[in-house]
C-alpha cells in the first residue's frame, strides 16, 4: 500500500505532533521498514533553532527510531531514502519552497523563474516516484492564505508558487488534512 497525505495549518497548530504520530501509526499498523523524517528547517535564528530542537527532542522520545535526513532545497534521494515499504515524513513544503527561493535570489528573473519550477518539477517527480515505489508520504506544509495580499513582490510569488504546489499536492494526495487550534479537519 502507498499513499500520499497532505497536512497543513497555521503556525503552532498542531499539524507537526499529529504528522509525526500519524507516521508512526502507519509504520506500525502496516508493519513498514524504515521510519524517515526529512527536514527542511534552516536554523537561520534563535527561534528556529528552538523549533528544530524541539523537533528533534520530540523524534528522540519516541518509542520507534527515525531515520532523519536534511534537506534544504537540492532534490536528490536515490542513494539515501528506500522507500519500499517506508513511511516518510517531509516537515516541511513552505520551509523548503522558502529555501528554494532564498537559494535562486541571485539570479536573473528569468533564469531564476526557470530553477525554482526545476527544483518544483524535482519534488514533484520524486513525491510520485515514491508513492510508485510503495512508500507512505506524509507532507507538512503551512498555511499561509488567510493572510491579506502582500505590499512585497516577493512575498506575493511566494504565496502564488505555494499555493499552485499545494492545490497539485493535494489533487495526487489520497488524504488531506488541514489542522487549526489542535483540531483536525479532513478535507480528502
Amino acid at each position: 500500500m502507498s499513499k500520499l497525505i497532505f497536512i497543513t495549518g497555521g503556525v503552532r497548530s498542531g499539524k507537526s505532533a499529529f504528522a509525526e504520530d500519524y507516521a508512526k501509526e502507519l509504520y506500525q499498523k502496516f508493519e513498514r521498514k524504515n521510519l524517515y523524517y526529512i527536514a527542511s528547517g534552516v536554523a537561520f535564528d534563535r527561534e528556529m533553532t528552538e523549533r528544530i530542537k524541539r523537533h528533534q527532542a520530540d523524534r528522540k522520545k519516541a518509542a520507534i527510531q527515525w531515520k532523519t535526513i536534511e534537506i534544504q532545497d537540492e532534490v536528490v534521494f536515490s542513494e539515501v531514502i528506500y522507500p519500499a515499504n517506508s513511511v516518510i515524513l517531509w516537515e516541511c513544503i513552505t520551509t523548503w519552497l522558502s529555501n528554494v527561493l532564498y537559494k535562486t535570489e541571485q539570479l536573473d528573473s528569468i533564469e531564476r523563474i526557470i530553477e525554482i519550477e526545476k527544483y518544483i518539477k524535482t519534488l514533484k517527480k520524486q513525491l510520485l516516484q515514491w508513492t510508485k515505489d510503495g512508500a507512505i508520504v506524509i507532507l507538512v506544509s503551512n498555511e499561509i492564505f488567510d493572510e491579506q495580499s502582500s505590499t512585497y513582490s516577493e512575498v506575493n510569488y511566494y504565496r502564488s508558487l505555494l499555493g499552485i504546489l499545494h492545490q497539485w499536492i493535494v489533487h495526487h494526495s489520497d488524504e488531506a488534512y488541514e489542522m487549526d487550534y489542535s483540531k483536525i479537519k479532513r478535507w480528502k
